[in-house]
């Protein structure tokens, strides 16, 4: 009977001894979830600021173009005001006048007329908004990202947190009864970490 008994004290013992490794492990486990999610909440930091940056000067770009398109209008109207004027008035004086701010009109028209890698062109202003608005897309796409994760990583601390408080309780209450819901929820923390860490995709 005696024998019987010592070998149900080593079993239990045995039990939570596992427990207390099960607990170190977790805990070891729930402090770096809790740096990476902290580190991913740094990095979000840093990107919505970027965002915000390639935002604003898609706004500043596209608010140039804007204004160029209108000062584009204006040198056309200015431009046919010239030629009108020229035509009506001969003289040598007013002609080389007109000539004069003919050459200087066509000239920042020619410059926003030009094609897209001309700098200061219509097309080149319009190619900057939109590559800064599409950079700020792919921010809020990275942000959204970035947040999945840390969300991810902030549910496996607490499943951790909860499996290491179970099995602390059934090590004090000597209860293998709490003992087994510790595994069960610090082994589901473990498996979305080893999915979160090794297969990414199929949890963003």
């Amino acid at each position: 009977m005696s024998d019987k008994l010592e070998r149900k004290m080593d079993s239990v013992s045995g039990f939570f001894l596992i427990v207390t490794f099960f607990i170190i492990a977790l805990s070891i486990l729930a402090v770096y979830t809790t740096t990476l999610a902290t580190e991913f909440g740094l990095t979000k930091d840093d990107m919505q600021i970027s965002s915000l940056t390639h935002l604003i000067k898609s706004m500043d770009w596209e608010n140039d173009y804007n204004e160029e398109k209108v000062g584009e209008r204006i040198l056309k109207a200015q431009l046919d005001d010239l030629n009108i004027t020229l035509h009506s008035n001969f003289t040598k004086e007013n002609v080389a006048k007109i000539e004069n701010n003919f050459a200087m009109y066509k000239s920042h028209l020619d410059i926003l007329e030009g094609i897209e890698t001309a700098n200061g062109s219509l097309l080149n202003l319009k190619y900057k908004a939109e590559s800064e608005y599409d950079r700020f897309l792919q921010s809020v796409d990275d942000i959204s990202d970035i947040s999945r994760r840390i969300g991810i990583y902030e549910l496996i601390t607490i499943f951790l947190i909860i499996a290491a408080g179970l099995g602390g309780v059934s090590e004090i209450a000597l209860n293998k009864l709490l003992g087994y819901p510790a595994f069960i929820i610090g082994g589901v923390g473990v498996i979305v970490l080893f999915m979160i860490t090794f297969l990414p995709s199929t949890l963003t």
